[in-house]
Protein backbone atom coordinates (compact mmCIF):
# COMPACT_ATOMS: atom_id res chain seq x y z
CA UNK A 1 0.00 0.00 0.00
CA UNK A 2 2.96 2.59 1.02
CA UNK A 3 4.57 1.45 -2.23
CA UNK A 4 1.53 2.59 -4.62
CA UNK A 5 1.01 5.90 -2.58
CA UNK A 6 4.44 6.84 -3.03
CA UNK A 7 4.36 5.57 -6.77
CA UNK A 8 0.97 7.53 -7.45
CA UNK A 9 1.92 10.62 -5.35
CA UNK A 10 5.55 10.94 -6.64
CA UNK A 11 7.13 8.72 -9.11
CA UNK A 12 4.18 9.29 -11.64
CA UNK A 13 4.15 12.90 -11.09
CA UNK A 14 6.82 14.24 -13.57
CA UNK A 15 6.27 17.97 -12.36
CA UNK A 16 6.38 17.00 -8.47
CA UNK A 17 9.95 14.79 -9.26
CA UNK A 18 11.53 17.41 -10.81
CA UNK A 19 10.05 19.89 -7.97
CA UNK A 20 11.65 17.72 -5.75
CA UNK A 21 14.99 17.72 -7.76
CA UNK A 22 14.86 21.57 -7.62
CA UNK A 23 14.44 21.78 -4.45
CA UNK A 24 17.65 19.82 -3.85
CA UNK A 25 19.39 22.44 -5.97
CA UNK A 26 18.19 25.30 -3.64
CA UNK A 27 18.99 23.57 -0.49
CA UNK A 28 22.94 22.32 -1.68
CA UNK A 29 23.31 26.15 -2.43
CA UNK A 30 22.45 27.02 1.02
CA UNK A 31 24.61 24.52 2.83
CA UNK A 32 27.86 25.46 0.29
CA UNK A 33 27.26 29.11 1.14
CA UNK A 34 25.57 31.43 3.99
CA UNK A 35 22.32 33.06 3.64
CA UNK A 36 23.83 36.32 3.37
CA UNK A 37 26.30 35.18 0.41
CA UNK A 38 23.59 33.75 -1.37
CA UNK A 39 20.85 36.75 -1.12
CA UNK A 40 23.70 38.87 -2.31
CA UNK A 41 24.78 36.69 -4.93
CA UNK A 42 21.16 36.46 -6.23
CA UNK A 43 20.63 40.35 -6.44
CA UNK A 44 23.88 40.43 -8.61
CA UNK A 45 22.17 37.85 -10.83
CA UNK A 46 18.82 39.51 -10.96
CA UNK A 47 19.75 42.53 -11.31
CA UNK A 48 23.29 42.57 -13.64
CA UNK A 49 23.75 41.90 -17.37
CA UNK A 50 23.02 38.39 -17.92
CA UNK A 51 23.78 38.20 -21.85
CA UNK A 52 26.17 35.53 -23.11
CA UNK A 53 28.14 34.68 -21.57
CA UNK A 54 27.72 35.41 -18.07
CA UNK A 55 28.34 32.03 -16.02
CA UNK A 56 26.15 32.99 -12.30
CA UNK A 57 28.71 30.97 -10.68
CA UNK A 58 31.02 33.61 -11.48
CA UNK A 59 29.05 36.81 -10.86
CA UNK A 60 26.80 35.70 -8.09
CA UNK A 61 29.22 32.64 -6.56
CA UNK A 62 28.40 28.93 -6.71
CA UNK A 63 25.26 29.10 -3.59
CA UNK A 64 23.46 31.56 -5.96
CA UNK A 65 24.13 29.94 -8.92
CA UNK A 66 22.05 26.40 -7.23
CA UNK A 67 19.68 28.59 -6.12
CA UNK A 68 18.82 30.63 -8.82
CA UNK A 69 18.90 27.20 -11.10
CA UNK A 70 16.67 25.37 -8.52
CA UNK A 71 13.88 28.42 -8.38
CA UNK A 72 14.05 28.85 -12.20
CA UNK A 73 13.14 25.43 -12.63
CA UNK A 74 10.41 25.51 -10.14
CA UNK A 75 9.05 28.70 -11.68
CA UNK A 76 8.84 26.95 -15.47
CA UNK A 77 6.79 23.65 -13.55
CA UNK A 78 4.60 26.17 -12.27
CA UNK A 79 3.66 27.85 -14.65
CA UNK A 80 3.16 24.59 -16.43
CA UNK A 81 1.10 22.37 -13.95
CA UNK A 82 -1.12 25.89 -13.65
CA UNK A 83 -1.32 26.24 -16.79
CA UNK A 84 -2.57 22.24 -16.89
CA UNK A 85 0.03 21.61 -19.55
CA UNK A 86 -0.02 17.31 -19.92
CA UNK A 87 3.34 16.75 -20.22
CA UNK A 88 4.98 15.44 -22.83
CA UNK A 89 8.46 14.45 -24.42
CA UNK A 90 9.22 18.28 -25.17
CA UNK A 91 8.32 18.69 -21.17
CA UNK A 92 11.27 17.17 -19.81
CA UNK A 93 13.52 18.96 -22.46
CA UNK A 94 11.63 22.26 -21.64
CA UNK A 95 12.35 21.86 -18.12
CA UNK A 96 16.20 20.73 -18.62
CA UNK A 97 16.64 23.93 -20.26
CA UNK A 98 15.22 25.78 -17.92
CA UNK A 99 17.32 24.89 -14.91
CA UNK A 100 20.59 24.60 -17.21
CA UNK A 101 20.51 28.12 -18.11
CA UNK A 102 19.75 28.92 -14.66
CA UNK A 103 22.99 28.92 -14.47
CA UNK A 104 23.88 31.57 -17.34
CA UNK A 105 21.36 33.71 -18.03
CA UNK A 106 17.60 32.63 -16.56
CA UNK A 107 16.08 33.81 -13.24
CA UNK A 108 13.12 35.02 -11.41
CA UNK A 109 13.26 38.88 -12.31
CA UNK A 110 14.01 38.62 -16.31
CA UNK A 111 11.22 35.53 -16.64
CA UNK A 112 8.19 36.18 -15.87
CA UNK A 113 7.48 38.60 -18.19
CA UNK A 114 7.85 36.28 -20.86
CA UNK A 115 5.60 33.86 -19.58
CA UNK A 116 3.03 36.37 -18.71
CA UNK A 117 3.53 37.21 -22.52
CA UNK A 118 2.54 33.78 -23.76
CA UNK A 119 -0.50 33.51 -21.26
CA UNK A 120 -1.78 36.98 -23.21
CA UNK A 121 -1.29 35.24 -26.49
CA UNK A 122 -3.92 32.09 -25.53
CA UNK A 123 -6.35 34.76 -24.15
CA UNK A 124 -5.61 37.02 -27.74
CA UNK A 125 -5.96 33.49 -29.73
CA UNK A 126 -9.01 32.37 -27.46
CA UNK A 127 -6.99 28.63 -26.68
CA UNK A 128 -6.25 27.03 -23.02
CA UNK A 129 -3.27 28.45 -21.67
CA UNK A 130 -1.68 24.79 -21.48
CA UNK A 131 -1.08 24.81 -25.43
CA UNK A 132 0.77 27.89 -25.69
CA UNK A 133 2.75 27.49 -22.14
CA UNK A 134 5.43 25.17 -23.51
CA UNK A 135 6.48 28.12 -26.01
CA UNK A 136 6.26 30.99 -23.87
CA UNK A 137 8.64 29.21 -21.10
CA UNK A 138 11.01 27.79 -23.67
CA UNK A 139 11.12 31.77 -25.16
CA UNK A 140 12.91 32.51 -21.88
CA UNK A 141 15.95 32.19 -23.72
CA UNK A 142 15.34 36.13 -24.61
CA UNK A 143 15.09 36.67 -20.31
CA UNK A 144 18.34 38.87 -21.12
CA UNK A 145 16.18 40.97 -23.42
CA UNK A 146 14.21 42.16 -19.96
CA UNK A 147 17.35 42.68 -17.92
CA UNK A 148 19.12 44.48 -20.62
CA UNK A 149 16.30 47.52 -20.96
CA UNK A 150 15.16 46.94 -17.04
CA UNK A 151 18.55 47.44 -15.66
CA UNK A 152 21.61 48.15 -17.77
CA UNK A 153 20.59 51.78 -19.44
CA UNK A 154 20.53 55.24 -17.80
CA UNK A 155 16.55 55.64 -17.83
CA UNK A 156 15.13 56.17 -14.77
CA UNK A 157 14.34 52.64 -13.18
CA UNK A 158 10.80 52.96 -13.16
CA UNK A 159 10.59 54.18 -17.03
CA UNK A 160 13.43 51.08 -17.78
CA UNK A 161 11.77 48.36 -15.59
CA UNK A 162 8.44 49.18 -17.03
CA UNK A 163 10.17 48.90 -20.85
CA UNK A 164 11.42 45.55 -19.69
CA UNK A 165 8.39 44.19 -18.64
CA UNK A 166 7.19 45.29 -22.16
CA UNK A 167 9.49 43.86 -24.15
CA UNK A 168 9.39 40.53 -22.24
CA UNK A 169 5.53 40.21 -22.53
CA UNK A 170 5.87 41.60 -26.25
CA UNK A 171 8.57 38.23 -26.58
CA UNK A 172 6.21 35.67 -24.93
CA UNK A 173 2.80 36.80 -26.98
CA UNK A 174 4.73 36.34 -30.14
CA UNK A 175 6.74 33.64 -30.20
CA UNK A 176 4.18 31.28 -30.67
CA UNK A 177 2.94 32.08 -33.90
CA UNK A 178 6.81 32.61 -34.63
CA UNK A 179 7.68 28.96 -33.85
CA UNK A 180 5.39 27.38 -35.72
CA UNK A 181 6.08 29.38 -39.06
CA UNK A 182 9.77 28.88 -38.12
CA UNK A 183 9.31 25.50 -37.65
CA UNK A 184 8.60 25.02 -41.33
CA UNK A 185 12.29 26.38 -42.57
CA UNK A 186 13.54 23.30 -40.67
CA UNK A 187 10.88 20.91 -40.84
CA UNK A 188 11.88 19.29 -37.15
CA UNK A 189 15.54 18.79 -37.74
CA UNK A 190 16.61 20.99 -35.01
CA UNK A 191 15.28 19.91 -31.54
CA UNK A 192 15.73 24.13 -30.49
CA UNK A 193 12.54 25.34 -33.03
CA UNK A 194 11.65 27.74 -30.18
CA UNK A 195 15.65 28.97 -29.59
CA UNK A 196 15.64 29.25 -33.82
CA UNK A 197 12.79 31.84 -33.81
CA UNK A 198 14.09 33.55 -31.07
CA UNK A 199 17.32 34.39 -32.90
CA UNK A 200 15.35 36.28 -35.10
CA UNK A 201 13.70 38.26 -32.35
CA UNK A 202 16.96 38.80 -30.43
CA UNK A 203 17.87 40.31 -33.79
CA UNK A 204 14.90 42.68 -33.43
CA UNK A 205 15.23 43.42 -29.53
CA UNK A 206 19.48 44.24 -30.47
CA UNK A 207 18.25 46.75 -32.70
CA UNK A 208 16.32 48.37 -31.09
CA UNK A 209 18.57 48.63 -27.78
CA UNK A 210 21.63 49.87 -30.73
CA UNK A 211 18.68 52.27 -32.09
CA UNK A 212 17.97 53.61 -28.38
CA UNK A 213 21.61 54.51 -28.47
CA UNK A 214 23.05 51.60 -26.31
CA UNK A 215 25.95 49.77 -27.64
CA UNK A 216 27.01 46.81 -25.60
CA UNK A 217 29.34 44.00 -26.64
CA UNK A 218 28.39 39.98 -25.69
CA UNK A 219 30.31 39.22 -22.20
CA UNK A 220 32.82 36.68 -21.61
CA UNK A 221 32.84 35.81 -18.11
CA UNK A 222 33.40 31.89 -17.24
CA UNK A 223 33.84 30.17 -13.90
CA UNK A 224 36.97 27.91 -12.90
CA UNK A 225 37.76 25.99 -10.21
CA UNK A 226 34.49 23.97 -9.95
CA UNK A 227 35.27 20.26 -11.32
CA UNK A 228 34.42 18.09 -8.39
CA UNK A 229 31.24 20.04 -7.28
CA UNK A 230 29.94 20.27 -10.52
CA UNK A 231 30.85 16.66 -11.72
CA UNK A 232 28.90 15.53 -8.39
CA UNK A 233 26.28 17.40 -9.09
CA UNK A 234 25.73 15.91 -12.70
CA UNK A 235 26.72 11.85 -11.35
CA UNK A 236 23.55 12.81 -8.56
CA UNK A 237 21.42 14.67 -11.00
CA UNK A 238 21.90 11.55 -13.58
CA UNK A 239 21.01 8.97 -11.41
CA UNK A 240 18.50 10.46 -9.21
CA UNK A 241 16.27 10.09 -12.93
CA UNK A 242 17.59 6.35 -13.61
CA UNK A 243 16.70 5.59 -10.05
CA UNK A 244 13.26 7.13 -10.40
CA UNK A 245 12.91 5.49 -13.93
CA UNK A 246 13.49 2.15 -12.40
CA UNK A 247 11.03 2.43 -9.41
CA UNK A 248 8.16 3.62 -11.20
CA UNK A 249 5.73 1.34 -13.14
CA UNK A 250 3.86 2.48 -16.02
CA UNK A 251 0.57 1.33 -17.52
CA UNK A 252 2.21 1.63 -20.82
CA UNK A 253 3.23 -1.92 -21.87
CA UNK A 254 6.34 -1.00 -23.59
CA UNK A 255 9.81 -1.35 -22.25
CA UNK A 256 12.65 0.21 -22.83
CA UNK A 257 15.74 -1.37 -23.96
CA UNK A 258 19.23 -1.49 -25.24
CA UNK A 259 18.09 -1.14 -28.76
CA UNK A 260 16.23 2.08 -28.04
CA UNK A 261 19.43 3.95 -27.46
CA UNK A 262 19.98 2.93 -31.80
CA UNK A 263 16.97 4.56 -32.87
CA UNK A 264 18.00 5.32 -36.71
CA UNK A 265 16.17 6.24 -39.60
CA UNK A 266 13.25 7.25 -37.23
CA UNK A 267 12.18 10.66 -37.47
CA UNK A 268 10.15 11.18 -34.74
CA UNK A 269 11.37 10.30 -31.24
CA UNK A 270 9.64 10.53 -28.13
CA UNK A 271 11.39 8.44 -25.23
CA UNK A 272 8.40 9.72 -23.06
CA UNK A 273 5.33 9.20 -25.19
CA UNK A 274 6.51 5.78 -25.72
CA UNK A 275 7.85 4.89 -22.52
CA UNK A 276 5.98 7.74 -20.04
CA UNK A 277 8.50 7.92 -16.75
CA UNK A 278 10.58 4.90 -18.05
CA UNK A 279 11.92 7.51 -20.06
CA UNK A 280 14.03 9.10 -17.34
CA UNK A 281 16.27 6.14 -17.46
CA UNK A 282 17.39 7.41 -20.82
CA UNK A 283 17.89 10.72 -19.23
CA UNK A 284 20.20 9.49 -17.06
CA UNK A 285 22.31 7.53 -19.10
CA UNK A 286 22.70 10.75 -21.33
CA UNK A 287 23.85 12.18 -17.99
CA UNK A 288 26.47 9.93 -17.60
CA UNK A 289 27.47 9.63 -21.26
CA UNK A 290 28.43 13.64 -21.10
CA UNK A 291 29.93 12.78 -17.57
CA UNK A 292 32.39 10.13 -19.97
CA UNK A 293 32.46 12.88 -22.30
CA UNK A 294 33.97 15.42 -20.26
CA UNK A 295 36.54 13.18 -18.62
CA UNK A 296 37.53 12.30 -22.33
CA UNK A 297 38.20 15.47 -23.25
CA UNK A 298 39.59 16.65 -20.23
CA UNK A 299 36.74 19.46 -20.27
CA UNK A 300 36.56 22.60 -17.40
CA UNK A 301 33.46 22.83 -16.08
CA UNK A 302 30.93 25.97 -15.45
CA UNK A 303 27.74 27.53 -14.90
CA UNK A 304 27.17 27.31 -19.06
CA UNK A 305 28.81 23.89 -19.57
CA UNK A 306 26.73 22.04 -16.94
CA UNK A 307 24.10 23.56 -17.68
CA UNK A 308 24.17 22.72 -21.34
CA UNK A 309 24.81 19.15 -20.10
CA UNK A 310 21.77 19.44 -17.57
CA UNK A 311 19.42 20.79 -21.18
CA UNK A 312 20.89 17.48 -22.74
CA UNK A 313 19.69 15.53 -20.31
CA UNK A 314 16.36 16.96 -20.25
CA UNK A 315 16.65 16.49 -24.00
CA UNK A 316 16.75 12.86 -23.50
CA UNK A 317 13.41 11.99 -23.24
CA UNK A 318 12.77 13.70 -26.71
CA UNK A 319 14.48 13.72 -29.56
CA UNK A 320 18.27 12.69 -28.53
CA UNK A 321 19.67 9.22 -28.50
CA UNK A 322 22.99 8.42 -27.91
CA UNK A 323 23.91 6.83 -30.98
CA UNK A 324 22.21 8.73 -33.05
CA UNK A 325 24.09 11.91 -31.09
CA UNK A 326 27.21 10.52 -31.77
CA UNK A 327 27.87 11.33 -35.61
CA UNK A 328 26.92 15.00 -34.46
CA UNK A 329 29.43 15.62 -31.74
CA UNK A 330 32.39 14.07 -33.86
CA UNK A 331 31.40 16.55 -36.51
CA UNK A 332 31.27 18.87 -34.15
CA UNK A 333 34.87 18.35 -32.70
CA UNK A 334 36.26 17.96 -36.14
CA UNK A 335 35.02 22.01 -36.81
CA UNK A 336 36.65 22.78 -33.18
CA UNK A 337 39.80 20.91 -34.07
CA UNK A 338 40.20 23.04 -36.83
CA UNK A 339 39.61 26.18 -34.95
CA UNK A 340 42.18 25.21 -32.28
CA UNK A 341 45.12 24.67 -35.29
CA UNK A 342 43.95 28.00 -36.97
CA UNK A 343 42.87 29.92 -33.93
CA UNK A 344 44.52 28.17 -31.18
CA UNK A 345 41.55 27.57 -29.17
CA UNK A 346 41.59 24.46 -27.55
CA UNK A 347 38.95 21.82 -28.42
CA UNK A 348 37.46 21.45 -24.45
CA UNK A 349 37.75 25.33 -23.93
CA UNK A 350 34.25 26.22 -22.62
CA UNK A 351 32.49 27.90 -25.65
CA UNK A 352 33.26 24.82 -27.87
CA UNK A 353 32.28 22.39 -25.07
CA UNK A 354 28.66 24.21 -25.29
CA UNK A 355 28.52 24.53 -29.01
CA UNK A 356 29.60 20.62 -28.95
CA UNK A 357 27.11 19.68 -26.93
CA UNK A 358 24.48 21.41 -28.17
CA UNK A 359 25.04 20.35 -31.54
CA UNK A 360 23.27 17.10 -30.30
CA UNK A 361 19.83 19.40 -31.34
CA UNK A 362 20.59 18.05 -34.80
CA UNK A 363 20.40 14.53 -33.51
CA UNK A 364 16.80 13.85 -35.90
CA UNK A 365 19.05 14.92 -38.98
CA UNK A 366 21.57 12.05 -38.47
CA UNK A 367 18.91 9.94 -37.04
CA UNK A 368 17.49 10.26 -40.68
CA UNK A 369 19.69 10.48 -42.94
CA UNK A 370 22.55 8.82 -41.58
CA UNK A 371 26.52 9.37 -40.03
CA UNK A 372 27.77 10.78 -43.00
CA UNK A 373 24.64 13.52 -42.94
CA UNK A 374 25.42 13.94 -39.21
CA UNK A 375 29.11 14.63 -39.37
CA UNK A 376 28.07 17.57 -41.63
CA UNK A 377 25.58 18.29 -39.43
CA UNK A 378 27.77 19.11 -36.70
CA UNK A 379 30.36 20.67 -38.58
CA UNK A 380 28.29 23.40 -39.74
CA UNK A 381 26.33 23.40 -36.55
CA UNK A 382 29.77 24.70 -34.50
CA UNK A 383 30.85 26.84 -37.58
CA UNK A 384 27.47 28.83 -37.13
CA UNK A 385 27.01 28.65 -33.37
CA UNK A 386 31.28 30.57 -32.97
CA UNK A 387 30.36 33.10 -34.61
CA UNK A 388 26.42 34.02 -35.23
CA UNK A 389 26.03 35.56 -31.62
CA UNK A 390 26.64 39.05 -32.12
CA UNK A 391 23.86 39.06 -34.47
CA UNK A 392 21.41 39.15 -31.65
CA UNK A 393 24.07 40.75 -29.29
CA UNK A 394 23.91 37.60 -26.91
CA UNK A 395 20.45 38.13 -26.19
CA UNK A 396 19.45 34.62 -26.99
CA UNK A 397 20.47 32.18 -24.77
CA UNK A 398 19.77 29.48 -27.12
CA UNK A 399 22.34 30.63 -29.50
CA UNK A 400 22.95 27.15 -30.48
CA UNK A 401 19.54 26.47 -31.03
CA UNK A 402 19.43 29.25 -34.23
CA UNK A 403 22.65 27.97 -35.04
CA UNK A 404 20.76 24.33 -35.34
CA UNK A 405 18.11 25.98 -37.36
CA UNK A 406 20.22 27.56 -39.98
CA UNK A 407 22.26 24.42 -39.92
CA UNK A 408 18.96 22.02 -40.83
CA UNK A 409 17.52 24.58 -42.67
CA UNK A 410 20.56 24.64 -45.47
CA UNK A 411 21.47 21.42 -44.80
CA UNK A 412 18.05 19.42 -45.44
CA UNK A 413 17.41 20.56 -48.93
CA UNK A 414 20.88 19.92 -50.24
CA UNK A 415 20.36 15.94 -48.55
CA UNK A 416 16.79 15.73 -50.17
CA UNK A 417 18.53 17.05 -53.34
CA UNK A 418 21.53 14.69 -53.29
CA UNK A 419 19.09 11.60 -52.54
CA UNK A 420 16.32 12.37 -54.76
CA UNK A 421 13.52 13.12 -52.30
CA UNK A 422 10.96 15.57 -52.25
CA UNK A 423 10.61 15.41 -48.46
Amino acid sequence: MKADFFQDAFLNKPYRVHALLYIFFIVAGFVYDSPAQVFLGLIEISTGADILVTDYIYTGGFGAAMVNAGLSGLLAVGALALAKHKPIGLTMGTLGLVVGIGFFGKNLINMPPIILGGFLYAKYAKMPYGVSVLRAVLATCLAPAVTQFAFITDLPIVVSTTIGIFVGIAIGFLINPLAVHKFDAHKGYNLYNVGFAAGFIGMGIFALYSLMGYDFYTLNLWSSGYNLHLSILLVAYSLFFIVCGVLCKTDNEKTLSFRDYFRFHKFELDFYDEFKEKSYIHMGIMGFACFVFMIMIRGQYSGPVIGTILAVIGFGAFGKAIFSAMPVVLGAMIAAAISWYFRGTPVNEGSMLVAILFSTCLSPLARKFGFGWGLAAGFIHLTFAANIGGFHGGMNLYNNGFAGGLTAMILFPIITFFKGETE
